[in-house]
């Protein structure tokens, strides 16, 4: 089993943490990258860090400053009445299909049974 080195995991800091950071370069008594050697974090990742709040929009921002997560607004949805329509009913039309060894096929709608005592007389 291979053994995880310090290197290989991920680290998370806290909101509290990247806070603390982001207001000591503003302080401007230490680098950037004398913070980061100071902390332990990568240069770059502290000028995200910057980046991030001076934006305003990260999640992390929000609860280092102490703002309370507000939940996305729900659309109201408006009133409405659902009443049941009967479905008129299906009159079914009669219709005959008469097909042939040729492929074609004739289809007489509205069907009478004259209709088809005269299509019965002229195929037999």
């Amino acid at each position: 089993m291979p053994v995880l080195k310090q290197s290989d995991v991920r680290r998370v800091f806290s909101p509290e943490f990247k806070w603390q950071i982001v207001q000591e370069t503003k302080e401007r008594t230490l680098s950037v990258s004398e913070l980061a050697r100071k902390y332990d974090v990568n240069t770059n990742q502290v000028f995200r860090w910057v980046r991030e709040v001076s934006v305003g929009n990260a999640l992390w921002v929000r609860r280092a400053k102490g703002e309370v997560d507000t939940p996305a607004a729900s659309t109201p949805f408006l009133p409405v009445s659902v009443r049941t329509v009967e479905a008129p009913p299906v009159l079914h039309k009669p219709a005959i299909t008469v097909s042939f060894r040729s492929g074609h096929q004739l289809v007489l709608h509205e069907a009478t049974p004259g209709m088809l005592q005269q299509l019965v007389a002229a195929l037999s």
